[in-house]
């Protein structure tokens, strides 16, 4: 049983873990950040 319980915990810091990196993206991509594919338009391509 504390196997299952050691597996389920970690999963769950993964889990948070992506969804805080998927939040980060969503707000930076709605605040202006990220060129969206015109390289024109922001310094990360440069």
């Amino acid at each position: 049983m504390p196997a299952v319980l050691g597996n389920i915990i970690v999963t769950a810091a993964l889990a948070a873990a992506v969804a805080l990196a998927v939040r980060s993206l969503r707000r930076s991509r709605r605040s202006g950040g990220g060129c969206g594919g015109n390289c024109g338009s922001c310094r990360g391509c440069h």
